[in-house]
């Protein structure tokens, strides 16, 4: 409850309840209150006008006629009109005759050129008649306005004894001739104010009924509109909600040109700003951890790096220290010495294989390296570097099979820095005789696939366990520890096999196929070919 009274709707709800039940209430009262005495102001306005053009009408129709014309029809009209009753009264010498139409309609002839006079009945409105008459001739300021004055007057009947009968009416004299003796001819009538004293009461008891009406349906019109009022507002304070946790996918595209509609387009305007902010400051995050993860990626390579160098130079280091000792010592002679001189440049050469290998990768990772392509026959290439794997593989007694594609009498045109492919498939081919097995068998296969050569070297022997197969590409990994010497190598070969292959944008694999492993990888064909 405390949260409704405290928003928008309930107050505006509230305040235009309020304000409607006022204007309404204060309206009502007032027309109960001031119907009867404005619509008595009009009438005696009207009445005094409409006395005035009767007047003028009747002195020119008698003036035209000779006096024998009658009353003008507008007599008739004026009675109907304001619920009146009017004559033509005459005083002369202390005599009063009323003169009406009705005398004619009796068949009564004029008498001294005027129509005959006809004193009031006794029936209820000439009674009224005669009493506001006589009320009027004892009211001697009055008297005195319309016979010495000769002015139209129209006032409040105050009405004979003590219920002040008669004070329900309006009287109104028009002065047609005066002599200024209080003698002459005069339009005389009254007007019942019963109509409105009713239609008054009537109003009165209407404003109770409309204003229990209003008290049932203003709620209901005050909610309505209030909920028409706050509905932007209720709309925008959703959107303001939105923002605040960061949602900017919600736009309200207004197109009221008011107060609300550019509120609207304003937040539209701050929530694009927002997201595009936003999505900057994702991307920025995202780059900045992904560039975190690469120094934290660097970093340990770095660290295996060492550990790698450390532990593949520990072993020729001791090795040449020991054999140098022995020589500085003078042990052995003859074949001995010569053999621990041949283990020292053994070892100084792997040395010098480990240095070289640790900086070329380190040449090729830096991102500083460019790539020279070129044509070049990579079929030339294949028979080189299996001529020298033939020579490393004697004593395994492994055969070296290659297969190179019929066409073209065996030409492999490929497009690509021809040292560094030299430097791969010697790797490629050094590893693959390293691990196979004994007597087994490395086939160097080249195929064409449409725009693409496909070189694969496959080797039979023992198999790369799947949970290491990403791992070879790594520096200084080997599948088989306890082979670290006997093997040969330098821990490096495939690392730098890689990121010669990443250079030239090659797809390659390794799988375990066919009794043993298969290394693959894939050259553009020159377009010479």
């Amino acid at each position: 409850m405390t949260r409704l009274s405290h928003s928008v709707a309930f107050r505006l709800f509230a305040v235009t309840f309020v304000v409607i039940m006022l204007l309404l209430g204060v309206l009502l009262a007032v027309l109960a209150g001031s119907f009867a005495s404005f619509y008595e102001r009009r009438q005696v306005k009207d009445i005094k006008l409409e006395m005035n053009l009767i007047r003028d009408q009747y002195a020119k129709s008698a003036k035209s006629s000779g006096g024998d014309e009658g009353f003008p029809s507008t007599f008739f009209r004026f009675e109907s009109d304001y619920f009146a009753t009017i004559s033509l009264v005459t005083m002369d010498k202390g005599k009063i005759m009323i003169q009406r139409e009705k005398q004619r309609e009796n068949g009564d002839s004029p008498q001294n050129g005027l129509p005959s006079f006809l004193p009031p009945g006794l029936d209820e409105q000439s009674q009224k008649f005669m009493l506001a008459f006589q009320e009027w001739r004892r009211d001697q300021q009055a008297f005195d306005k319309v016979m010495n004055e000769s002015e139209t007057l129209v006032y409040r009947s105050h009405g004979t004894g003590t219920a002040s009968s008669g004070g329900d009416q309006l009287i109104a004299v028009a002065p047609v001739e005066s002599d200024g003796s209080g003698e002459g001819t005069v339009l005389f009538a009254i007007s019942s104010l019963q109509p409105v004293i009713g239609a008054s009461k009537v109003i009165r008891d209407f404003s109770w009924y409309a204003f229990g009406v209003a008290i049932v349906l203003v709620p209901i019109l005050a909610f309505l509109y209030a909920g028409i009022l706050t509905k932007p507002l209720r709309s925008l304070n959703e959107l303001a909600g939105r923002l605040a946790s960061l949602d900017f996918s919600s736009r309200i595209r207004w197109r009221r040109k008011d107060e609300i509609g550019e509120l609207s387009r304003t937040f539209d305007f701050l929530a694009d700003n927002l997201q595009g902010a936003l999505s900057e400051l994702h991307e920025a995050n995202d780059k900045l951890r992904k560039d975190i993860e690469r120094e934290k990626a660097l970093e340990r390579m770095r660290r295996d790096f060492v550990a790698g160098v450390s532990h593949e130079l520990k072993t020729p280091l001791s090795l040449i220290g020991g054999y140098a000792e022995g020589l500085q010592d003078n042990i052995g002679s003859g074949a001995k010495r010569a053999r621990y001189a041949e283990v020292i440049l053994d070892e100084t050469r792997r040395m010098s294989a480990i240095v070289g290998d640790m900086l070329d990768l380190s040449h090729l990772e830096s991102g500083q390296y460019q790539l020279n392509r070129d044509t070049f026959d990579a079929a030339m290439l294949i028979e080189e570097t299996a001529e020298r794997a033939h020579a490393l593989g004697a004593e395994k007694n492994v055969n070296i099979e290659v297969s190179l594609p019929e066409e073209r009498d065996g030409e492999v045109y490929a497009w690509g820095d021809r040292f560094r492919i030299g430097q791969v498939l010697t790797n490629l081919l050094s590893n693959a005789v390293r691990h196979a097995s004994d007597g087994g068998t490395v086939t160097f296969m080249v195929i064409r696939d449409d725009d693409e050569w496909r070189f694969t070297v496959h080797n039979e022997g023992e198999p790369i366990p799947e949970e290491q197969r990403h791992l070879i590409w790594s520096q200084f990994y080997r599948v088989d520890k306890a082979r670290v010497r006997e093997s040969g190598g330098t821990g490096i070969g495939l690392a730098i096999v890689k990121q010669i292959l990443d250079l030239h944008g090659s797809r390659y694999d390794v799988r375990n196929e066919l009794g043993g492993v298969t290394f693959a990888f894939t050259l553009p064909v020159a377009q010479e070919a």
